[in-house]
């Protein structure tokens, strides 16, 4: 029998080393969003849709579950109102194929433009503005609604996708989660001396803590493409991570212990034995991001999704054509 905690452990590592999507230099953006091409007949999330004159059907096969990593300790100025729940300086949706028993991960960028819904303290809304898709979660609770309110975006930003759960894990706890794991090997792709000494190209090494969450969430403040060069090293952590996870190292007492060391920062739908049905599925190496462009507006840098491509994509992996 497989472990119960083998699954709660993977996807609670992979959302813990997301959670290390944080600018140490970051600044909040207001950008414009551009205008979306013509849709389909229906949203994605709809049962049936035609696209470019043809017929497809949404397979029930496949769902959707949204990782967030989350900076609790973020606050986020959208016009004139401020949110302080914390910011979802990392978002990846995790696709499942429930008859060919396998995981994919879609990487969505931070800087996504989107409308904004802001809520006043009393949870009533009070304007939608242009900002960036990471501060939404920003004016929930910093639990349950921050998720909702962001797994809604982020259906926006899919054409309207259905979400079926989400799984969010605050930043806290990533040094001590990694140092439980006994560090994670990786080999240092491009020269990164800049973020660690030790991070010179070609370079293997196993990362502690620390090193980790240098690795996910340092950014050159300087580059207009530094979150897209950030969510390539994140990519890279995370397909190593999930190898040494799926390679049978760990006693069920050490993966115990990963579960138990990022519980308290864990914010779910989902319960313990819907996680576990996970245990069956094995990983796909590669990793995808949302197709669209970094774009420069005054001087500062944001995200703007192809709604074509976009569109493409989530038919490819949700739809099956009639």
């Amino acid at each position: 029998m497989k472990n119960k905690n083998l699954i709660l452990g993977i996807l609670g590592i992979i959302c813990l080393v997301l959670a290390g999507a944080v600018v140490y230099t970051a600044f909040i953006r207001q950008p414009e969003a551009e205008e979306a091409d013509a849709q389909p007949a229906e949203q994605s999330g709809g049962r049936y849709i035609t696209y470019n004159g043809k017929e497809y059907r949404r397979d029930q096969n496949v769902q959707a579950m949204l990782l967030m990593g989350v900076d609790a300790e973020s606050t986020a100025q959208v016009g004139v109102q401020t949110g302080d729940a914390g910011q979802a300086d990392s978002l990846n949706l995790l696709i499942l194929n429930n008859e060919e028993k396998t995981a994919k991960i879609l990487q969505i960028s931070r800087d996504s433009a989107v409308d904004i819904d802001v809520y006043d303290e009393s949870g009533r809304k009070v304007m939608s503005t242009e900002g960036q898709i990471c501060l939404q979660y920003a004016f929930g609770d910093s639990r349950e609604k921050s998720c909702r309110l962001t797994v809604q975006k982020v259906e926006e930003l899919l054409g309207g996708i259905d979400i079926d759960s989400y799984l969010a894990l605050t930043l806290d706890g990533i040094r001590a989660a990694v140092d439980a794991a006994g560090g994670i090997p990786i080999t240092v792709p491009e020269d990164y001396t800049w973020i660690d000494p030790a991070f010179q190209e070609g370079a293997s090494l196993t990362l502690n803590g620390e090193q980790a969450e240098k690795y996910v969430r340092s950014r050159d403040s300087e580059a207009l493409d530094s979150n897209q060069q950030r969510m390539e090293r994140q990519s890279q952590f995370m397909r190593a991570l999930l190898s040494m996870l799926a390679g049978g190292g760990f006693s069920t007492q050490e993966l115990t212990d990963l579960y138990q060391q990022m519980e308290p920062y864990m914010t779910t739908n989902l319960s313990a034995e819907e996680l576990t049905g996970l245990a069956d599925y094995s990983f796909q190496e590669e990793t995808e991001t949302v197709p669209g462009e970094v774009t420069e507006r005054d001087g500062r840098a944001w995200y703007v999704t192809d709604t074509e491509k976009v569109q493409e994509l989530i038919i490819k992996e949700f739809f099956i054509e009639k």
